[in-house]
């Protein structure tokens, strides 16, 4: 394997993992959570090449969201919801790759949005009401945070 393709893919698998990793300590604080749990569905896992390891991680990021919520259903609507969201991002950003920053910051936050309905309704469908918290609204307010750090990372479709 050549090093220089090899570095980025451990660097960018490392993010990720670090990231699963702070989704499952930040369970006391929801609003951290939530951040850190868009910030891998949304931002690290359509990075990947293959989209089945998109896939992987994204579910991975529902499945340890569920598990570390006590009142949460663990049915696997936010599994679903997030790879679904995967696939979609992936699509959007090999059609309409991003060149600036402040697009990219819209393009997330729209995304953000989708993301809490989706997993809002599958969750539902899957096992009945419940409560939303607000943790769509923290990860809303902190797209220009990470979503900046996305873009720096991997300048995602820079040309």
């Amino acid at each position: 394997m050549n090093r220089s393709t090899s570095a980025p893919a451990v660097r960018h698998a490392l993010l990720a993992t670090l990231s699963l990793a702070l989704v499952q300590v930040a369970a006391p604080w929801p609003g951290l959570q939530a951040v850190a749990h868009v910030l891998l569905v949304l931002g690290l896992a359509p990075e990947f090449r293959s989209p089945l390891m998109a896939m992987l991680w994204a579910a991975a990021a529902g499945w340890v969201l569920e598990g570390s919520l006590r009142v949460y259903p663990h049915l696997g609507g936010t599994a679903l919801a997030n790879m679904t969201l995967v696939l979609i991002i992936r699509w959007t950003l090999a059609q309409w790759p991003p060149r600036d920053r402040n697009p990219f910051w819209g393009r997330m936050a729209v995304f953000t949005l989708v993301h809490a309905l989706l997993v809002h309704g599958l969750v539902r469908l899957a096992a009945g009401p419940h409560a939303w918290g607000s943790g769509a609204l923290w990860a809303l307010l902190c797209v220009p945070i990470w979503s900046t750090l996305v873009f720096r990372i991997h300048r995602p479709f820079r040309s």
